[in-house]
C-alpha cells in the first residue's frame, strides 16, 4: 500500500511539472445551451403589524426546468486571458399563495391566485492569470459581473385591479474565481469555482447579495484544421443566489438555488508561434549554461 500511495504521488507530481507547448495566443468564443432546474425559497416581514411568509418553491410549483443560453468571448496571450460573457434565465409559474405575502408593505391574502416570474441576467468581464501552465493547469480570475434579479409576482384584488409585488434591479459586484485544466490529448476536464457579493442602498433600501457559481465539465477537441480549432464539452452547473432587501416598511429575502446540464460549442483561433512557459529562475540557469 505504502510503495503504490508513492507511485501515485510521483506520477502526479511528474504531470504538474511536465512543460507543453502551446500557441503563444488565442481567440474565440463559444455559445452554451443550459437547462437548469430552479429551488429555494422567499420570504418576507412587515414591520407595520408583524405579518410574515416563507414559501418554498416546491410548495407553490415554482421548482421547474428552464432552458437558457450563454455566449462568451475571451482571448489568451500567453499567461494572460480575457473574457467577456453575458445570459439568461426566466422561470414562470402560476400557484396559489399558502400564507399572506408581503413586500414593500404591498400584501397578497392567502388562497390569491399568483402568477409568478423569475428572471435572471447578467454581463461579466473578467481576467485571469495562470498560476500554473504546464500540463494541467491552474488559474485565478478576476471581474466585474453586472447581475440583475428580477422577483415579479402579480394577482387581483377583490375589484378585479391588477396587484404587482416585486420588481429588478441591477447589481455591480466585483467577481472572483478559480479554475483548473487537466488535459489528456484532445481530452481535458475543466472546472470553475467563483463567487461575487454586493452590499449597499439603492433607492432608499439596503441589499445584501451574494452569488456562488460552480462548473464542472468534460471537452473534447474534435476539429482542428491549421490554425482554426472546435470543441465540444458537457457539464454540470451550480448556482446559488441569496438576497435580502430592507427598509422602512421590513424586510424580504429570496433564496436561489440553479443546478443542471449543459453543453457548449467553443471556436478558437490561435499563432502558429508556438510558447512554453519557463520560470523565471530556470530561465536564468539555462542562459548561464
Amino acid at each position: 500500500m505504502k510503495n503504490a500511495l508513492l507511485i501515485f504521488l510521483l506520477i502526479v507530481s511528474t504531470a504538474l511539472t511536465a512543460q507543453i507547448e502551446r500557441p503563444k495566443w488565442e481567440f474565440g468564443g463559444g455559445i452554451r445551451f443550459n437547462y437548469t432546474g430552479l429551488s429555494g425559497n422567499v420570504a418576507g416581514y412587515r414591520n407595520s403589524d408583524g405579518q410574515s411568509f416563507d414559501m418554498d418553491y416546491k410548495e407553490i410549483g415554482m421548482d421547474n426546468y428552464s432552458p437558457s443560453f450563454a455566449i462568451a468571448l475571451g482571448g489568451r496571450f500567453k499567461k494572460w486571458n480575457l473574457e467577456l460573457g453575458g445570459s439568461r434565465g426566466v422561470y414562470e409559474g402560476s400557484f396559489v399563495t399558502l400564507a399572506d405575502m408581503v413586500r414593500d408593505d404591498v400584501q397578497i391574502d392567502s388562497g390569491s391566485v399568483v402568477s409568478g416570474k423569475l428572471d435572471m441576467t447578467m454581463f461579466m468581464v473578467n481576467t485571469n492569470f495562470g498560476l500554473i501552465q504546464r500540463k494541467h493547469d491552474l488559474g485565478l480570475g478576476i471581474g466585474i459581473l453586472a447581475l440583475n434579479m428580477g422577483t415579479n409576482y402579480s394577482t387581483t384584488d377583490v375589484y378585479g385591479q391588477e396587484i404587482i409585488l416585486g420588481g429588478d434591479q441591477w447589481f455591480p459586484m466585483p467577481f472572483l474565481a478559480l479554475g483548473g485544466r487537466l488535459k489528456f490529448g484532445k481530452f481535458r476536464i475543466n472546472g470553475t469555482a467563483g463567487g461575487a457579493i454586493f452590499i449597499g442602498n439603492m433607492n432608499g433600501d439596503d441589499y445584501d447579495v451574494k452569488y456562488i457559481t460552480l462548473d464542472l465539465d468534460a471537452a473534447y477537441d474534435f476539429y482542428q484544421k491549421g490554425r482554426f480549432g472546435l470543441s465540444a464539452d458537457l457539464g454540470y452547473r451550480f448556482l446559488f443566489m441569496d438576497m435580502k432587501i430592507e427598509n422602512g416598511s421590513g424586510w424580504y429575502k429570496e433564496k436561489d438555488i440553479y443546478q443542471g446540464p449543459y453543453a457548449t460549442i467553443r471556436a478558437k483561433f490561435f499563432s502558429e508561434q508556438m510558447w512554453t512557459y519557463v520560470k523565471r529562475k530556470d530561465r536564468k540557469k539555462e542562459n548561464n549554461n
